[in-house]
């Protein structure tokens, strides 16, 4: 039976492999790691101790939260204190029998595991994002509070600050990145005072706080820390030290990632995965299994359509269904006549879609009122289509490509709704580029859909195309086998 807490003493870094083998097998949540070596180590050898433990627990300890204490290299009572809140403790590669307490004999006995002969700052500050804590911000966030003789000061970036980010609109609610960095503060290190603060700009607290000692960056922020000295001394506030922290460097197969421990990385190991649970459909039928896909124009949901189809779904395209709505003999082909008159009508006395957009994608109330009219018939049609889809195929699973799912109010068509999302300036230059259009024709399309962060709040997996075709259809793959293990389809089953 896996512990849901451990503790590991690390006493020899050359048994850091064999400890975190062992404790991975043994612990399913979280362990804590307290390096203990046999003599007063300078910050400089706690730094790189700290940053190999972090590295090496990538590959060793999968999906279990690895802390590493600080607060018990201050204080070696805290150590003991911690071995009583643990389900498991190990000590180096074998585990200690719980019943007996000799073996933290020696870490009663033992000095402080610092060199205070260095220099410890009473305040010292650090800032960024801290999306969803990966061991580089751990290492960050470690290397402050080792450093930190009374108070921490991080500061979080606030929303507007994270536009140009990849992915922003998966990026942690503010509130959660600024727990989350206070309550992993707090569980390695509880003998500081932590100001957790959000930031509006990339000084936060160095700019107004005279009382600051020293500022930790990683190496990709260096040049932040010298512009901070620059405002500091603008406003005669002291010049912080600087301490600056390598980046985590890995290797990944994939060409689309950054090579290195990153944020940015996880986001992306999100797409298509299951975001959010589905919400219980009571409405619909059990089969066939229904997949609303969303997404703004240029996103690239057709060509997502297409490969599920070919992995076995059937595909009701919303977009192709509504040109034939538009047609003559169509009800709402006089409705629409009537509403925006004859101007509209090309040549051979078709409803010319492009002359119609000139209208309606500048002119909200336009565009309202030629939704009302189109959405209730093409819904019909398309619940036809399903039908018949079902019916004939057997297609235990649709998808039906709808840009405009959630504006028509059809959510509760679907059993779930999956999402294509692009960042607005690609959007507007994919459109620019296919249809042929201005930069302010492309901007007024992009305007007039639902926003990136409204799409993922409604969404249960979501994809990108904004990398490479072969990324696209690793992220398909991806979603297309869960959801089969989630609906327990057998791969090798017709769907």
């Amino acid at each position: 039976m896996m512990a849901n807490k451990g503790l590991l003493i690390l006493t020899c870094l050359s048994k850091l492999s064999a400890s975190l083998t062992l404790a991975s097998k043994k612990i399913g949540q979280y362990l804590y790691i307290h390096y203990h070596p046999k003599e007063p180590l300078k910050y400089e050898k706690f730094t790189k101790a700290i940053s190999s433990i972090y590295s090496c627990s990538i590959e060793m300890c999968g999906n279990i939260d690895v802390r590493v204490l600080v607060s018990t290299i201050k204080n070696q009572g805290n150590v003991i204190s911690r071995a009583h809140n643990v389900d498991l403790v190990f000590v180096d590669d074998r585990i200690q029998n719980m019943a007996t307490d000799n073996t933290f004999a020696f870490i009663r006995q033992s000095m402080s595991l610092i060199d205070d002969s260095e220099i410890k700052y009473n305040n010292v500050v650090l800032g960024g994002t801290f999306d969803r804590l990966h061991v580089g911000h751990k290492i960050l966030l470690s290397e402050a509070a080792l450093r930190a003789q009374k108070r921490l000061v991080v500061g979080v970036t606030d929303v507007n600050m994270i536009a140009s980010k990849k992915l922003p609109e998966l990026v942690l609610p503010l509130k959660t990145r600024m727990k989350d960095v206070t309550d992993f503060l707090t569980d390695i290190d509880d003998s500081l005072s932590y100001d957790v603060v959000s930031i509006q700009d990339p000084f936060g607290p160095t700019a107004s706080d005279p009382n600051l000692d020293l500022i930790v960056v990683s190496d990709e922020t260096l040049k932040g820390g010298h512009k901070v000295n620059e405002i500091r001394k603008q406003k005669s506030f002291n010049e912080l030290a600087i301490y600056s922290i390598p980046l985590v460097e890995i290797k990944q197969v994939l060409k689309e990632k950054e090579q290195k421990v990153s944020s940015s990385n996880q986001r992306m190991d999100i797409l298509g995965t299951q975001f959010k649970q589905p919400r219980a459909r009571p409405n619909l039928p059990k089969h066939p299994y229904i997949i609303g896909l969303i997404g703004g124009i240029a996103s690239g949901k057709s060509k997502m359509s297409e490969r599920f189809e070919k992995m076995g779904a059937g595909v009701v395209d919303c977009d192709k269904l509504a040109h034939s709505i538009y047609e003559p003999g169509e009800e709402c082909f006089y409705t629409i006549i009537n509403e925006f008159g004859n101007d509209i009508l090309d040549d051979e006395g078709r409803i010319d879609r492009r002359k119609l957009g000139a209208i309606v994608f500048t002119d909200k109330t336009r565009l309202q009122k030629l939704n009302e009219i189109v959405w209730p018939s093409l819904l019909k049609k398309a619940k036809l289509i399903i039908k018949d889809i079902y019916d004939k195929e057997n297609r235990q699973i649709i998808i039906l490509e709808a840009a405009i799912l959630i504006q028509a109010g059809w959510e509760n068509e679907c059993h779930e709704i999956w999402s294509m999302i692009i960042p607005p300036e690609v959007a507007v230059q994919r459109i620019m580029d296919r249809n042929n259009l201005s930069e302010d024709e492309a901007k007024s399309r992009v305007a007039s859909q639902v926003e990136n962060s409204v799409v993922v709040d409604h969404s249960n997996v979501i994809f990108s195309s904004l990398w490479s075709y072969e990324y696209s259809q690793l992220q398909a793959d991806k979603a297309w086998k869960e959801l089969l293990t989630r609906l327990d389809i057998p791969k090798s089953s017709k769907i």
